[in-house]
């Protein structure tokens, strides 16, 4: 079964490397992209929109991977410290104080 999905993978690959290689022999238009004030220099369409699909590919990777859902945990992990610290600085402290105090 893993032969038939690597081998099956391997052909879309390929499928999709030679759809690839058409659609930018046929899309040679030149053409220039402006956001705003900034202007791009004049490529090729299918330079724009192969690369727009590589880059939706690679942020979608990172997200799949959970690579920016590491950080946000980093960031929980080094807040429940703090917490985990003012509680036992709160335990020592009682632990310290007598049964007197306490009336």
């Amino acid at each position: 079964m893993r032969k038939l999905n690597r081998w099956l993978s391997g052909i879309i690959l390929v499928l999709v490397f030679i759809a690839g290689i058409i659609f930018s022999y046929f899309n040679t238009e030149q053409v220039a992209i402006a956001f705003g004030n900034w202007h791009s220099s004049v490529r090729p369409l299918s330079v724009w929109i192969i690369g727009a699909f590589v880059t939706g590919g690679v942020l979608g990777l990172l997200f799949g991977l959970g690579v920016f859902r590491h950080f946000k945990s980093r960031s929980e992990i080094r807040r429940l410290n703090k917490e985990l610290a003012l509680a036992k600085k709160e335990v020592r402290q009682l632990r310290a104080m007598s049964l007197k105090d306490l009336d």
